[in-house]
């Protein structure tokens, strides 16, 4: 009884370290677009579609990043 415990919290665990992790990734990249976004409306050079899928980018990965906590109780 206890290994079957033992093994249903390494799963909860893993799946919380694997959405939050992504939340983080997804949420590191739109940080880096919405740098490359304000380097080219500086540049003079179309932004707007990069603006856009990095604020995009950043809502979706703090919505995993919180949502993902629910897993961790």
């Amino acid at each position: 009884m206890v290994n079957l415990l033992k093994i249903k919290f390494n799963k909860v665990i893993n799946k919380y370290v694997i959405i939050a992790t992504t939340g983080i990734m997804i949420f590191s990249s739109g940080l880096c677009l919405f740098g490359e976004a304000i380097i080219r409306k500086y540049q003079g050079v179309e932004f707007f579609n990069l603006a856009t899928l990095s604020l995009i980018l950043i809502n979706a990965g703090v919505c995993i990043m919180i949502s993902s906590k629910e897993l961790s109780n």
